[in-house]
């Protein structure tokens, strides 16, 4: 009887740490982002915001502008121990980030590298960061460089559906 409840034990600090550990999965509270959102920016311009799984569920892709001549994306998967970005910019450069070490609510992305970047004084974006509010809404804020200085600008998104995909991209 003892070892019955032992083992019982054992077995539900392992599936309670398991959910800890499966509840502090950076690349799963980017997934929740997926549906629409509408952003509002520090200087009270509007836009909407989409965010996707694709590939399976592998990849999260975040639309800006869909289907405007002005559109953009970010691409966040999992490679190996670490979660990347690529964001494919309006400017032609494709600046790829690094998830850095932080909290389930704080996501921060660092810049790595970048492909088609021209120089390294040309402007590219080096920092990405993710505020999730106990509310629900999120703040974008995105760090660019550009001739050895840097300046961020804010993004306010408040979900406006949570309806599936925001995009034609499949799950």
């Amino acid at each position: 009887m003892i070892l019955r409840l032992l083992a019982l034990a054992g077995c539900v600090f392992l599936c309670a740490k398991a959910g800890a550990a499966m509840a502090a999965d950076p690349f799963a509270t980017l997934m929740s982002l997926s549906g629409h959102w509408q952003a509002t920016g520090d200087s009270g311009q509007a836009m909407r915001l989409g965010y996707a799984p694709t590939a399976r569920g592998s990849v999260l892709v975040e639309t800006w502008q869909e289907g405007t001549p002005g559109e953009t994306m970010s691409v966040f998967h999992r490679d190996r121990d670490r979660i990347m970005a690529t964001h494919y910019c309006g400017q032609g450069n494709q600046p790829r980030l690094v998830l850095k070490a932080g909290s389930d609510d704080d996501l921060v992305f660092e810049y790595l590298d970048a492909t088609n970047l021209a120089d390294a004084d040309a402007s590219h974006l080096v920092r990405l960061r993710f505020v999730i509010h106990d509310d629900g809404s999120l703040d974008r804020i995105e760090t660019y460089r550009h001739a050895g200085s840097e300046q961020s600008s804010r993004l306010h998104l408040q979900r406006v559906d949570d309806q599936g995909p925001a995009s034609g991209h499949g799950p």
